[in-house]
């Protein structure tokens, strides 16, 4: 077969392979470096790091199969590097999309911090009485067990529990992080102890890296706890309910 032949034959194969080396790139080169990134990060807002060693296997992939591309021009399509480049390429996308992100969260870190502040908020205003909110540290860091893993990573290492911090005599919702530490859940009650609020300190809403601060104060990202509603009246029963009605005739 004629070279001319083979490389029109090869073109749509090769055209394929080669946009699926550009997302190579541009898919595990991003990850190597939001890894680096991380690495130097104050705060990194993400669910999850990316795995250095598959992006460098990704990039690996992608920097050898632009060889194998340009080598393979005047050859046949069966040529076997041809073959190889592309059971590497299914075999990272399996591992990656298939086997590793089967078992990660679906949730983004906005979303889990946002979750994380509702639900705590919600348990709080289970506890609250008709009076006062709860303002028992002991009983608030309970509710830390049911926030999940936290999704802030420090200088790339991840927070490994959340914290909680009680403020009080507060006009609002915590704006400052002050010396809390990331992953910190700061509950402010307000100074007639009739209201809190719960903001969480990782990194500014959305920023995935940046300095410490209360990730937001804005109306929907802050969780807000209320005083329990009144008891309802209690009811008197039936033999004892006043009758009022028009005298009859005879009645004193």
């Amino acid at each position: 077969m004629k070279p001319a032949a083979v490389a029109a034959r090869a073109a749509p194969s090769t055209a394929l392979r080669a946009g699926l080396l550009l997302f190579f790139g541009w898919l595990y080169g991003g990850d190597v470096v939001r890894w680096g990134q991380a690495q130097g990060a104050e705060v990194t807002a993400l669910s999850e790091l990316p795995r250095l060693w598959l992006g460098l296997l990704g990039c690996a992939v992608a920097i050898g199969g632009a060889a194998v591309l340009v080598l393979s021009r005047q050859r046949p399509p069966s040529w076997q590097p041809l073959r190889l480049l592309t059971i590497a390429i299914s075999s990272v996308l399996f591992l990656d999309f298939v086997v590793l992100n089967s078992r990660a969260s679906p949730l983004s870190a906005d979303e889990q911090t946002l979750l994380a502040a509702q639900y705590f908020a919600e348990a709080a205003s289970r506890e609250a009485g008709t009076e006062a909110v709860p303002r028992d540290p002991s009983l608030l860091a309970s509710f830390l067990e049911g926030l999940g893993s936290v999704p802030f990573f420090v200088k790339g290492e991840r927070v490994p529990a959340w914290k909680l911090e009680v403020r009080e005599r507060c006009a609002g919702p915590a704006t400052e992080a002050g010396d809390a530490a990331v992953g910190t859940v700061v509950y402010c009650v307000a100074t007639d102890r009739k209201q809190a609020w719960v903001t969480i300190v990782g990194a500014p809403k959305g920023q995935v890296f940046g300095p410490k601060a209360i990730v937001s104060a804005q109306e929907g990202w802050v969780g807000e706890v209320h005083l329990a509603p009144p008891p309802e009246p209690d009811e008197v029963p039936p033999g004892e309910q006043p009758v009022w009605g028009v005298p009859t005739q005879g009645d004193p």
